[in-house]
C-alpha cells in the first residue's frame, strides 16, 4: 500500500510540473516581454563597464566566435523557454542590459567585404554566411544554390520554382505592377526575398520579413543581397508598421493561419493594407487539397471586409481592399466589429493584435492607391498624413529642402561613398519626415527609415511618400542580423536615449552604439549630427569600438552648436586566443 501511495504521489508531482513549466505560464499577449531574473550585481557590472567605456578609459572587447550570428531579441537560446501559442516565442523578446554582453559581435571566419550592388542581388560570398540548410533543401525550388566560393540566387521561391519573373507576369493581369501606381509592398513569410528583389525592377519597394526559424538565416541571405528586409513574425503583436501602409500586401507560402484566433491575422494585414491596396495569397490554403475549409473560412473573411475579389488562379487569389469604411455596419457574417473611434490603429510598438477592424475614415484626405499621387511624384508632394502634426506642412517642406541641402553637402564636402556601389543598404535611425532617404532616392540604395516608438508619429507621411521604415525603441537591439547594413545616419544621437522632453537618459550610449557596430558591416559608414559635447563622448566611444574617426563641422545652413562625427568600422578578425 505505501508503494502504491508512493508511485501516485511521485506521479502527480511530475504531472504538477510538465502542467505549470514556465513555458506554459509565459504571459501571451503582455504588452512587453517578461525580462528574466537578473542581479543587481551584474546590472552594476555592466554599467561600470559602460561608464569606463564612455570616459575612453576602457576597450570594448570582442565577443567569443559563438556569436558571430547574434541576435540580443531573437535568441534561440531564450525564446525556446517561451510558449508556442500564437507563436509567442518567435517575436521580439529583449534581454534587459545586464543579461547582453558588452562586446562586439565578430565576423565568421573567411568573411569578405559582400558582392557590390547590383551584382549581388544574384550572388554572395558563401563565406559571409556559410548555412547550406536552405540550398540543401529549397535549391530544386530555385531559391538559392552553392557554385564555387558564391551562392547564387536564380530568383525562385516555393510557389514560383521557374523564377519570380513568370510569377509577375501572370500577376500583372490582375494587380497594376507598373506604371507606378503600386510602390510600397510587404511580403510576408519571404524566404531570400526573391519576390521583393524581382519587383524592384518594376520600380515597387517591398518590405520583406520573416522570422528567425528553422530556415537558417534567410532574412540574412536577403540583406545581403542587398533586398530590403526585417526580421519579424505574426504573432500576439501588431507588426511594427504604420496603418494603411502598404498598397500591396503579398503571401507566397507564407502559411499564416489568416483566419485563426478570430481573425486576427487577416485583421492585422488590413490595418497595414492602404484603402484600394492589393493582397495576394499563393498556396495553402487557395484551392488546396484537404484545406477545403480553410479556404472557405479565408474566403468568408475577406467577403465580411468586403474585400472585391480580383482573381482566382489556380492556387493564387487576389482581393482589393473597399475605398472606405461603407461596408463596416453590415459585418454581421463573422461577427466582426469595427474598432472604436478612440482606436490609434498608427500605434504598433509592443501593441498586442485586435480583432476588431481599423478605420480608414480615421484618416482624412486622399490617400488611397489610386487617389494618391503615382511613383515617383509622390516622394515630394505633402503627404496627407504630414498634416497629423501641428504644422505639419511647412515643417514637411522645410525638412525637404534641409536634407537635400545636408545630402548636397555630404557628398561632395565629405566625401563619403553615397551613390557609388560600395553602398547598398542604408538605415536612417531617427528619420521624422524621411527626408534624409527622399534625397537619396536617385542613388542605388535602399533605405530603411527608422521612426523612435517615443516620439510624435510620422511613419505614416513616410509610407506615403513611397519609402519604408518601421517603428524601434533605441533601448532595445534592432530585429535584424549582424553585418547587414552599409551605412548608419543618426540626426541627433543623445534624443534617441532621453527621455522625452528630458535629457534624462533611458539607457546608455556604449549600448546603443555597440548595436550599431553590430548591424554594421566592415569597413561601413556612420554618420552622427550632434552637439559637440555628444559628439565627444561619441568619438571616445568610437575608438572603444574600433572605428575610426573624423569630426567636421556642419553644412552652412545648420546649427553653429551642431558637429558632424564620420566614423568607419574597421575590419578585424578574432585572435586565436578569443575562439
Amino acid at each position: 500500500m505505501r508503494l502504491r501511495d508512493l508511485l501516485l504521489a511521485t506521479f502527480l508531482l511530475l504531472f504538477f510540473l510538465l502542467l505549470f513549466t514556465p513555458r506554459r505560464l509565459a504571459p501571451l499577449l503582455s504588452r512587453r516581454p517578461p525580462p528574466l531574473a537578473s542581479s543587481s550585481a551584474a546590472a552594476r557590472d555592466h554599467s561600470r563597464l559602460a561608464a569606463a567605456v564612455e570616459s575612453g578609459a576602457r576597450r570594448v572587447e570582442p565577443c567569443p566566435a559563438g556569436y558571430v550570428d547574434h541576435m540580443p531579441c531573437e535568441d534561440p537560446r531564450r525564446s525556446s523557454q517561451l510558449s508556442r501559442e500564437m507563436n509567442y516565442y518567435r517575436e521580439r523578446h529583449c534581454p534587459p542590459p545586464e543579461e547582453t554582453p558588452l562586446c562586439l559581435v565578430p565576423p565568421p571566419d573567411g568573411y569578405r567585404v559582400p558582392v557590390r550592388w547590383p551584382e549581388s542581388l544574384n550572388k554572395i560570398w558563401h563565406s559571409n554566411m556559410p548555412y547550406n540548410k536552405i540550398a540543401d533543401r529549397k535549391g530544386h525550388q530555385g531559391w538559392m544554390k552553392i557554385e564555387g566560393p558564391h551562392f547564387i540566387f536564380p530568383g525562385g521561391g516555393t510557389m514560383f520554382p521557374d523564377g519570380a519573373g513568370h510569377y509577375l507576369e501572370k500577376l500583372k493581369k490582375y494587380v497594376p505592377l507598373t506604371g507606378g501606381v503600386l510602390r510600397t509592398a510587404l511580403d510576408m513569410g519571404c524566404g531570400v526575398a526573391s519576390f521583393g528583389g524581382s519587383l524592384l525592377a518594376e520600380g515597387i519597394l517591398t518590405m520583406s520579413f520573416a522570422p528567425r526559424d528553422s530556415h537558417k538565416a534567410q532574412i540574412q541571405f536577403a540583406l545581403e543581397r542587398g533586398i530590403p528586409a526585417f526580421v519579424a513574425m505574426l504573432g500576439t503583436r501588431r507588426l511594427p508598421f504604420s496603418s494603411f501602409s502598404f498598397d500591396l500586401v503579398h503571401c507566397s507560402r507564407c502559411l499564416i493561419p489568416f483566419t485563426a484566433y478570430n481573425a486576427s491575422y487577416f485583421i492585422e494585414v488590413d490595418r497595414l493594407l492602404r484603402p484600394g491596396g492589393f493582397l495576394v495569397i499563393s498556396g495553402p490554403p487557395v484551392q488546396w487539397a484537404k484545406q477545403e475549409k480553410e479556404w472557405a473560412d479565408l474566403q468568408a473573411v475577406a467577403r465580411s471586409l468586403c474585400y472585391e475579389v480580383i482573381a482566382v488562379d489556380r492556387n493564387t487569389a487576389i482581393w482589393r481592399k473597399p475605398t472606405g469604411d461603407s461596408c463596416l455596419p453590415n459585418q454581421n457574417e463573422l461577427g466582426i466589429k469595427p474598432c472604436d473611434e478612440s482606436d490609434d490603429s498608427t500605434a504598433a510598438w509592443y501593441i498586442k493584435l485586435k480583432n476588431c477592424v481599423s478605420r480608414t475614415s480615421s484618416v482624412k484626405g486622399d490617400y488611397a492607391v489610386g487617389s494618391i499621387p503615382k511613383w515617383p511624384d509622390r516622394l515630394n508632394r505633402i503627404p496627407v498624413r504630414a498634416g497629423l502634426l501641428e504644422d505639419g506642412t511647412d515643417i514637411f517642406e522645410d525638412n525637404t529642402r534641409r536634407w537635400t541641402r545636408r545630402v548636397d553637402y555630404y557628398k561632395k564636402s565629405l566625401n563619403l561613398e553615397l551613390g557609388t556601389p560600395s553602398v547598398r543598404s542604408v538605415m536612417d535611425m531617427n528619420a521624422f519626415f524621411g527626408g534624409f532617404a527622399a534625397a537619396l532616392s536617385s542613388d542605388p540604395v535602399w533605405v530603411m527609415n527608422v521612426l523612435p516608438a517615443d516620439k510624435p508619429s510620422t511613419l505614416s507621411a513616410i509610407y506615403d511618400r513611397g519609402l519604408i521604415g518601421v517603428y524601434h525603441d533605441w533601448c532595445e537591439p534592432f530585429s535584424t542580423y549582424p553585418r547587414t547594413y552599409d551605412f548608419l545616419h543618426v540626426d541627433g544621437i543623445a534624443m534617441l536615449i532621453e527621455h522625452q522632453g528630458s535629457k534624462r537618459r533611458r539607457c546608455s550610449l556604449v549600448d546603443l552604439m555597440v548595436e550599431m557596430d553590430r548591424i554594421l558591416r566592415p569597413e561601413g559608414t556612420v554618420l552622427i549630427r550632434d552637439s559637440p559635447e555628444v559628439i565627444d563622448k561619441v568619438n571616445h566611444i568610437a575608438h572603444a569600438v574600433r572605428w575610426t574617426t573624423a569630426i567636421h563641422e556642419g553644412d552652412s545652413g545648420s546649427p553653429e552648436t551642431e558637429k558632424i562625427l564620420v566614423a568607419t568600422k574597421t575590419m578585424w578578425k578574432l585572435s586565436s586566443e578569443s575562439r
